[in-house]
């Protein structure tokens, strides 16, 4: 096991245990020291998980686009970019997001996601983007 390795172990202990802020600091510290390490979107998402957990949204919005950008194939990272969008009243970058992720990968974690919009559409909401969320669904096996 890598330093990397342990030092984020122990950081996702930390958070499992409600120690937020000494898990933050050690999460900012690995970022710090392995900044060109292709695993840093592991990083920058559990901090965004931390942040959002804190009610810190714009410091969660920060971390879950540079975890998306470091790895957009991420189901997890984009959700989270997605909820978080979602949460700042950023409606239409959230949907961005969503058919940005859903265009290229199929939906696993998305799935509810999908289902709550279908059931929005019904509703009136998000019309604009009727189409585009029901051929998404369509293609996940959601109708």
């Amino acid at each position: 096991m890598t330093i990397l390795d342990s030092k984020f172990q122990f950081a996702i202990e930390l958070r499992d245990k409600g120690d937020l802020q000494n898990a933050i600091n050690v999460l900012l510290s690995l970022l710090k020291d392995f900044s060109s390490d292709k695993r840093t979107n592991s990083i920058y998402g559990v901090l965004a998980g931390i942040y959002l957990d804190l009610g810190d949204n714009n410091k969660a919005l920060t971390n879950f686009t540079k975890a998306s950008e470091l790895n957009p194939n991420s189901e997890l990272a984009s959700l989270g970019l997605y909820v978080t969008l979602a949460s700042l009243g950023k409606d239409d970058e959230a949907i961005q997001e969503l058919f940005r992720y859903l265009k290229k990968n199929p939906a696993n974690l998305y799935k509810t996601s999908l289902e709550e919009l279908l059931d929005g559409l019904k509703k009136g909401h998000m019309i604009k983007y009727e189409k585009d969320i029901k051929s998404i669904a369509k293609a996940n096996g959601i109708e």
